[in-house]
């Protein structure tokens, strides 16, 4: 790894040399990537396909089981269906006869109703006349007499009425009750006939339903082979890219005096021997403390490395215990620099 200064790293980074050896660099490293990420994807599909030939073939052969278990449910739905019906009727008969019972109640109410009208208007009418006055003190004691009469008598149709509209109430929701028994057992019965037709037409296709499953297992069988074959030459293709790739890589270490790691290069500083040069090969802005681009010219300490880095600049640096410049770059979350923060000043490369 030879000693340099920045310029020297910079005017190398920016030759037609390097940049030759990059862009193969680049490619080379895209079509790994490329290729092992193709490779990954049939190797999944392949292995997808496999389990779905395996469930479909076990598919096929448990619906051979299903066809009778489904005209098994078919016959006992309809046996049931059949039973809830012909209950229903009974149902429908006491329905029908408790109807006329409330519809009888009903003609009772009305008629107690009328008659309290009746005598209501019976008390208003005598006791208007009172009011007015009567001459006649025997005709006055007669008009008393009919009034208390009439009282008498509301009070016992009100009570007649208030027992007949209970017994109109109490009738009227067992008639309520009854019908909505009847509506449930229909309900049901439609149910269970609508069920029992859909578990006749599966146990139709059911059979038809395993011939396509065996069919599907058997090509899907052939298209996992195929495509275990594609993963193979990917695989084989993987393989001679990451090759180059390495020869790629090797070659920087004579041809540019410098040490190579997978993703930068790094010569030794001149005017600081604690320091190194370092050029990224790839952008990243997730990975590092800071966002770093390719063929930027980086600088980092031996001891730390790429953990943290800085941009490289010419003149004196900051300080060991000036601690500022440090946390700016480590400021906020790791890896990323505040937004609020003004640029760093110094060259970039």
């Amino acid at each position: 790894m030879k000693v340099t200064s920045l310029s020297e790293v910079k005017e190398l980074v920016a030759s037609a040399d390097f940049l030759a050896w990059w862009e193969d660099f680049r490619r080379e490293r895209a079509a790994e990537a490329a290729a092992a990420e193709h490779f990954d994807e049939l190797l999944a599909q392949a292995t997808l396909v496999d389990f779905r030939a395996e469930l479909a073939q076990k598919n096929a052969i448990d619906t051979l089981y299903r066809a009778g278990a489904c005209e098994d449910a078919a016959a006992n739905l309809l046996a049931e269906a059949t039973e809830v019906e012909n209950r229903s009727f009974e149902v429908v008969a006491t329905y029908e006869e408790h109807r006329f019972k409330v519809s009888e109640i009903w003609y009772r109410l009305g008629a107690t109703e009328k008659a309290m009208d009746e005598i209501r208007e019976q008390i208003e009418a005598t006791t208007k006349a009172l009011a007015d006055g009567a001459d006649d003190r025997s005709q006055r004691r007669e008009m008393e007499a009919t009034l208390a009469e009439a009282e008498a008598d509301l009070r016992k149709a009100e009570r007649e009425h208030r027992q007949i509209h209970d017994d109109y109430e109490r009738e009227t929701q067992r008639k309520l009750r009854l019908w909505d028994e009847v509506e449930r057992m229909w309900a049901t019965s439609a149910e269970m006939n609508l069920l029992m037709t859909e578990k006749r037409a599966e146990a139709g296709k059911i059979r038809r339903r395993a011939e396509r499953l065996f069919k599907e297992a058997e090509e899907r069988k052939g298209r996992a082979k195929a495509l275990r074959q594609d993963a193979d030459e990917q695989s084989r293709q993987r393989t001679e890219h990451a090759d180059r790739l390495a020869q790629i890589l090797s070659t920087a270490r004579d041809r540019f005096g410098c040490a190579v790691g997978e993703e930068f290069l790094y010569w030794r500083q001149r005017d600081d021997q604690t320091g190194a040069y370092c050029v990224s090969l790839i952008d990243d802005s997730d990975d590092y403390n800071i966002e770093i681009k390719a063929l930027v010219v980086y600088r980092a300490e031996k001891q730390r490395g790429v953990q943290f880095l800085e941009p490289a600049h010419e003149g004196r640096r900051p300080e060991e215990g000036d601690q500022r410049f440090e946390t700016y770059f480590l400021a906020g979350r790791k890896g990323r620099v505040r937004k609020e923060d003004p640029a760093p000043t110094g060259s970039h490369g």
